[in-house]
């Protein structure tokens, strides 16, 4: 048996626009007290789900006034556009606020997206890296592992979804990190699971749709997501000529979707957000750097593949593999705990090994008996700051100043601007007000 959780405008929402049920109750809550009208829909809604009925006890206030729109597309750096035409994202410069933005670290898809969506660093939200090694639960975690993300509570903080519907607004999440999962008991009133299926013209219109229903039923919050131009980039190199051809093409379905999200009842109180989760930076065979011969192997219980890349030492010996390490060019090993200030990342210790290498921007490192030959042309993940792992981030709607140059502010901020346009308290968050609230009107 599941569990829905049901408040007064969800229940109207799904039996309005899900089960187009709603005239069979031939009810009316003008003419009922509302508590009496949430417990007969309860009731039903509960038959038709062989539900169980948790009486959740958000706030009813009435936000069908505010709309967020917010789109990620993977890896778009903040130079791609420059290199191409992208008129549809050269007037948002014009109509709205824009901004070079710099991505929490570790600069990768997962820790990004859901900080953007809890406003908290990869270390307080538990989403650490793309792969990392539970010790609580003593096994590797990947997020592109279904099972593991579905079956372990790995996913920390408030995502804004939960925050925003906890408070009486309604949220369609279309295929955004974390939001498959349950959290804290709660899912969107309506998300979808990743798929690479749908053409972005079709993820488009799963947006337009959404926002084609009335004023209060349409959603407050929408999220979505592009997951190139990253394949490309990773494959081609991050200003290639294919590059810049996937910026153009996601420039035209940004077109498509402007035009047509015109039609919307509630188009004039809309704001958009079209952002990024990381940048992306060259790379090369010739500056792989192959850890495998140059440590004292007997001294490590795992090594975790990725960047940062990851080792766990053995008790007594983590300064010796530090300083063996940091004997070599192009990378700086750290102990958890001394890692740099700015990056936020090193004390979640159930989650990040003891040692965390950092390669130097466009280098890899390796840990084989055998080199491998590098085959990608581009990568991230490396320290934040370098102007290579920056992304775009354009806003506009009623909220935002136009033509605005916002100065550059770090991606968990994102989720302190959509809960100030949708009116809601922020739960506990790493976010900075001040750093991003010079671009609203």
């Amino acid at each position: 048996m599941s569990c829905i959780c049901l408040t007064y405008r969800k229940i109207d929402y799904i039996l309005k626009n899900k089960l187009k049920v709603i005239s069979l109750l031939n009810i009316s809550k003008n003419k009922i007290s509302l508590k009496k009208y949430t417990l007969l829909l309860s009731l039903f809604v509960a038959i038709i789900f062989n539900a169980k009925i948790t009486y959740s006890k958000d706030k009813i206030d009435d936000k069908s006034e505010k709309y967020v729109i917010i789109l990620s597309m993977d890896a778009f750096r903040w130079d791609l556009a420059e290199h191409g035409s992208t008129p549809t994202l050269d007037s948002l410069k014009k109509v709205g606020s824009y901004a070079n933005i710099i991505p929490v670290y570790p600069s990768n898809t997962f820790p990004s997206h859901y900080s953007m969506a809890t406003g908290l660093h990869p270390d307080n939200h538990g989403i650490v890296n793309n792969n990392f090694y539970h010790k609580g639960l003593n096994r590797y975690i990947s997020v592109f592992d279904k099972e593991a993300i579905e079956t372990y509570n790995l996913w920390g903080g408030e995502p804004i979804w939960n925050t925003a519907e906890r408070q009486g607004c309604l949220a369609n999440i279309f295929m955004w990190t974390g939001s498959d999962v349950p959290i804290n008991g709660r899912q969107a009133t309506v998300w979808t699971k990743y798929s690479t299926a749908p053409t972005y013209y079709e993820r488009a219109d799963m947006v337009i749709d959404a926002m084609m229903r009335a004023e209060g039923e349409s959603p407050n919050l929408v999220m979505w997501y592009f997951n190139q131009p990253d394949g490309v980039m990773h494959h081609n190199g991050p200003i290639s000529k294919e590059s810049i051809h996937t910026a153009e093409y996601i420039d035209s379905v940004l077109a498509y979707f402007f035009a047509k999200i015109k039609e919307s009842p509630v188009y004039d109180k809309i704001n958009f957000i079209i952002t990024a989760d990381h940048g992306m930076t060259d790379v090369s065979p010739k500056r792989c750097i192959n850890l495998y011969h140059k440590i004292d192997r007997t001294k490590i219980i795992r090594k975790i593949y990725g960047n940062p890349f990851g080792i766990e030492a053995k008790e007594g010996h983590i300064d010796d593999i530090v300083d063996q390490i940091n004997k070599l060019d192009h990378l700086k090993a750290y102990r958890r705990e001394n890692l740099p200030k700015h990056l936020h990342y090193g004390s979640n210790a159930e989650r990040i090994s003891n040692i965390v290498i950092i390669p130097e921007i466009g280098w890899t490192i390796d840990y084989s008996s055998k080199d491998r030959r590098l085959s990608k042309k581009g990568a991230h993940g490396y320290d934040n700051t370098h102007s290579d792992m920056h992304m775009i981030f354009y806003a506009t709607g009623p909220d935002f100043k136009r033509g605005y140059k916002q100065k550059s502010f770090q991606n968990q901020n994102i989720y302190l601007i959509m809960c100030h346009i949708l009116g809601i308290e922020p739960a506990k968050n790493d976010g900075s007000w001040d750093d991003v609230k010079d671009m609203f009107m």
